[in-house]
């Protein structure tokens, strides 16, 4: 049997697909640069590294890219055999985002808003650059981010909604950090009014991005993991609705 190789248009499809993937990745990069910078507080998921950055003295990018380590490793732990090994491309996907990261904070690390009302504004145009990336990210259908790939997993093996299990997600991250701060620093680093703000309205302006994107494009067929069964033979749901 012989494998023949892709047509130039599958070609075109791929790299459009893996180009819009990378646009997302440094779009939603740099909107965690942004509401981080604006010093009101992370992104729920961003609060661990972003804790560990000030402990340790890595940068808030690889600490990201150690946590992507960690969210994979979660995954095999919850799947066992089940886990595919080609799922393991989420580990250069995580690192490359991680690097995002860094470049992003290098880009807007100098944006010292004057007063809380520039700040809360910066803050939230971060939440909308970042859910506008994380849009770009599920409309690729190519891998998610190593830490949606745990939510879904975990939706999945629970028979939850990916939303329930993000939740759930984000809070247990947010008091993970406030423990590493407290425990390390003496006070907690991370989080503030704008972490709870970016809990809410990152998936709020997903949503409207999605709709707009739907008006526009075709929107690609996707379906929340609570409803799709897990075989033996698979390891996770790739597929998730914004709403």
């Amino acid at each position: 049997m012989t494998l023949r190789p892709p047509s130039p248009r599958r070609f075109r499809n791929l790299l459009g697909r893996i180009l819009l993937l990378l646009v997302g990745m440094f779009l939603a990069a740099l909107g965690i640069g942004f509401t981080t910078t604006a010093g009101l507080g992370t992104t729920p998921i961003s609060t661990v590294p972003y804790t560990g950055a000030a402990i340790t003295g890595i940068s808030f990018g690889m600490c990201t890219v150690i946590l992507n380590f960690a969210f994979v490793a979660g995954q095999i732990i919850l799947l066992r055999k089940r886990y595919r090994p080609i799922n393991l491309i989420q580990i250069p996907v995580g690192f490359v985002f991680g690097v995002f990261i860094d470049f992003a904070m290098h880009l807007v690390g100098g944006l010292i808003p004057p007063n809380w009302f520039v700040a809360a504004a910066m803050s939230l145009f971060g939440n909308v650059v970042l859910a506008l990336g994380t849009v770009l990210q599920i409309r690729s259908k190519t891998i998610v981010q190593p830490g949606e790939g745990l939510v879904i997993v975990a939706a999945a093996l629970s028979h939850k909604s990916f939303g329930t299990m993000k939740i759930c997600n984000d809070v247990s991250l947010t008091v993970v950090a406030a423990l590493m701060g407290i425990l390390f620093l003496g006070h907690i680093e991370a989080i503030r009014e704008g972490t709870l703000v970016s809990a809410v309205m990152i998936g709020l302006f997903a949503k409207l991005i999605d709709k707009l994107f739907t008006r526009l494009t075709p929107a690609p067929k996707v379906v929340e993991p609570r409803e799709v069964p897990l075989p033996k033979e698979e390891t996770e749901p790739h597929e998730v609705k914004l709403k």
